[in-house]
């Protein structure tokens, strides 16, 4: 794949950057695409609106199939094919199956027809003090199968959170997913697995994979992906510095378009606002205190009501 110049001006190619990708195993975890809500507020005060559930915006719909024409080329310049992606977990809620859906719709030069979605119940949304009631607006997953019909109802998540979930608790609930999925998924070199989650899910798993620090842990943008590899039965995976514009940690290179409205979010921080708790030198830090309160919000600063969604 020739290298190609996206609009943050990072260089987004696929070839292999060592001779040791045989011998390693892959994660790929990604945030959901731009959110339909926050592109388009007046949705919310529809009495039909699922407000918890948020779909796609067209923009996240875009980034979602560059996520998979990114994914996929990567996979091709490394000699795999569907049988090395072992499994694509995804959030249940709407915009992470949207954007595992639009990704494997994407595929080109490997056929990954018959790869399903694997509903993983334990990367969903925190609930961060809401009470559950986002988590009350999903559907059964019977009803999910009719629109979706890659989900597979089959499948066993690794374990159910406990909603109403104390904001507290969210770190613990990312340690004890990485713990069930060494259980499930051992070592296995040039094999790859995939996860679509949500901002903080990305910044809180990135951290317990790696068992870093969440200053080490760039932002994550929509549909960014953060990549992980290990070449043995670890359960401490690598992760490329922050610092590398074209590493996997939080990597946008493969979106044409970042937008506006769906922010990069690290904000851990306590107190009544969360405040900013990625790497201070990132792309994405705030430089200002209203910056980080916008950040924070990832809508605009007015909408109160909305400042900790993700």
């Amino acid at each position: 794949m020739a290298p190609q110049e996206t609009s943050d001006g990072v260089t987004s190619k696929c070839v292999p950057d060592d001779d040791d990708y045989n011998n390693k195993q892959y994660l790929f975890i990604v945030r959901h695409g731009d959110r339909w809500d926050y592109s388009n507020p007046e949705w919310k005060e529809l009495e039909s609106s699922r407000t918890g559930d948020s779909p796609l915006s067209a923009l996240g719909h875009q980034q979602a199939q560059e996520v998979g024409v990114y994914l996929d080329e990567w996979m091709d310049e490394r000699g795999m094919g569907a049988e090395d992606l072992t499994a694509w977990m995804s959030s249940p809620f709407l915009r992470c199956v949207q954007t595992s859906d639009d990704a494997l719709n994407s595929f080109q030069r490997i056929n990954v027809d018959k790869v399903p979605i694997l509903p993983e119940y334990s990367i969903f949304e925190w609930d961060d003090g809401h009470d559950g009631a986002w988590h009350n607006d999903l559907p059964s997953l019977e009803e999910r199968k009719h629109y979706f019909p890659r989900l597979d109802l089959n499948y066993e998540c690794l374990f159910v959170p406990e909603i109403p979930e104390p904001r507290s608790e969210f770190y613990n609930r990312c340690d004890d997913v990485v713990k069930s999925f060494h259980e499930r998924h051992q070592y296995q070199p040039g094999k790859v697995l995939v996860m679509v989650s949500h901002a903080a899910g990305c910044i809180a798993l990135s951290k317990a994979f790696t068992q870093l620090e969440a200053t080490d842990i760039t932002p994550a943008g929509p549909c960014s992906i953060f990549g992980f590899s290990r070449t043995s039965n670890t359960e401490v995976w690598t992760i490329d510095k922050h610092t590398d514009r074209e590493g996997h940690n939080g990597f946008t290179g493969h979106l044409s378009e970042i937008g506006t409205t769906t922010l990069p979010w690290n904000n851990f921080g306590g107190g009544d606002r969360k405040v900013y708790t990625g790497p201070p030198n990132s792309r994405f830090a705030p430089t200002s205190d209203k910056e980080e309160i916008t950040a924070v919000a990832e809508v605009p600063i007015s909408e109160d009501d909305n400042n900790d969604m993700t």
